[in-house]
């Protein structure tokens, strides 16, 4: 299997991961960055991503206080390139993907950037693929407000079309370097590009894995036909083994029967949040201290930010919320989950508070690192999911309980790797 660390201090997927006295509060320095790369190469993690926001997420009535006054998702974020470009200079064989916006971002900044990250950490890098969804975001970068989320898309095809145009403008043998001959590139191998987004070429060659991986997270109907055709690894959520299943195989169809390409050659990473004790009371006792740290009026009150709702009854049904708040958060993929899962478990609205401040309704596993395994295993092998995002309650520890127990764990069992075998991201996916 494959596995993947998300990072996105200070909260990451718990709300309160900031103020628990398990937590790093350093997350503003390199060495926080740094030692999270280290750990995650010492775990032999595919890849370690950065997730990326344009703006301080605001309610409905584009006030910023609630999210930074409970350092709410997205009130911090360091620039994701620059932490890629880190992680690059202190390790030697993990991945690097950065989140980069093909709605605000032009395509040639996007090639040039990633590929030298390619070429600085020797061919380690990946691009994870956001349109952005928010009009905070667009009144950022200049823009009246976000584009439809089809306008977006359609958008994100012709920039990713340009981007891997530019990334193949020198074909691989054009950087001759023959000091002899007085040759330093052959103009006749390096091209322009077609389109309206970029005439090229790039200023630098191709990398050592070719150009960087493409990932990508959508999960709205639109999001997966772009996954389809683009992505090389797929950030999937799904609320049980079978809608996991059902994704996995949506889109390595598509992938097949719309665009001619290898099923095989996608992976599909389901997005989890372990808990991890040395045994599985262990583990029940860090989940409800977890939950203990979370308060209700704090969590409706992040809610009621994300839904742009004024206020919220907490006895109320959340579907009913959800219903009618829908386009609130402009993720359509992120708002079908949330009410699939308010309805299979016919949650409350205190509970879907509680539920997204502890891991945003994330799949959670919780136990010993046995008990961990048994599940990842079976997802596996029953091909719900070709690996996982990792997404930890708190920073570091989470990743090092994953690491130093649940890691050895699936490599005894032979369905992780030991010891990396290439040296560049793609050769760890293909491996």
């Amino acid at each position: 299997m494959h596995l993947v660390g998300m990072v996105n201090p200070p909260t990451s997927q718990y709300a309160e991961n900031w103020r628990n006295p398990l937590s790093r509060a350093d997350w503003l320095s390199g060495s926080f960055t740094a030692d999270l790369g280290r750990t995650l190469e010492r775990g032999c993690f595919d890849m370690i991503f950065f997730a990326d926001a344009l703006a301080v997420p605001e309610d409905g009535a584009g006030d910023y206080a609630t999210t930074l006054r409970t350092a709410g998702k997205g009130a911090i974020y360091l620039d994701p390139i620059a932490k890629a470009a880190l992680v690059a200079g202190v390790t030697s064989r993990i991945g690097i993907g950065a989140t980069v916006s093909t709605s605000f971002v032009p395509a040639y900044a996007i090639a040039r950037q990633l590929l030298s990250v390619d070429h600085l950490s020797g061919g380690r890098a990946a691009w994870n693929i956001v349109t952005s969804t928010t009009d905070a975001e667009a009144r950022n970068l200049g823009h009246a407000g976000i584009a439809a989320p089809g306008l977006r898309y359609d958008h994100a095809d012709e920039v990713v079309q340009t981007v891997v145009e530019l990334w193949h403008s020198w074909e691989p043998d054009a950087l001759v370097h023959d000091q002899t001959a007085g040759l330093f590139a052959d103009p006749s191998r390096v091209h322009r590009v077609g389109g309206g987004l970029s005439r090229g070429p790039l200023t630098l060659p191709r990398s050592q894995q070719g150009h960087p991986v493409l990932m990508q997270a959508g999960s709205s109907t639109r999001g997966r036909a772009f996954a389809a055709r683009w992505a090389e690894v797929v950030f999937a959520i799904g609320d049980s083994p079978e809608a996991m299943r059902e994704l996995r195989t949506e889109i390595r169809d598509r992938a097949r029967v719309d665009h001619g390409r290898d099923p095989d050659a996608i992976r599909v990473l389901q997005g989890v949040q372990p808990i991890v004790g040395w045994t599985d009371a262990e583990a029940d006792a860090k989940l409800a201290a977890l939950v203990a740290q979370i308060d209700l009026p704090s969590a409706l009150a992040k809610l009621e930010r994300l839904l742009h709702a004024e206020s919220l009854d907490p006895a109320a049904p959340a579907t009913e919320i959800l219903a009618a708040h829908r386009g609130a958060t402009g993720s359509a993929g992120f708002e079908d989950m949330l009410a699939a899962v308010s309805e299979r478990r016919r949650l409350t609205v205190a509970e879907l508070a509680i539920e997204q401040a502890l891991n945003q309704l994330h799949p959670q596993l919780v136990g010993s690192p046995a008990t961990i395994a048994d599940e990842l295993q079976h997802l596996f092998e029953s091909e719900a999911a070709d690996g996982f995002i990792i997404m930890p309650a708190l920073y570091h520890s989470s990743f090092e309980d994953f690491v130093n127990g649940v890691v050895p764990e699936l490599q005894r069992r032979g369905v992780f790797r030991s010891a990396y075998t290439g040296s560049t991201l793609r050769e760890h996916l293909v491996g």
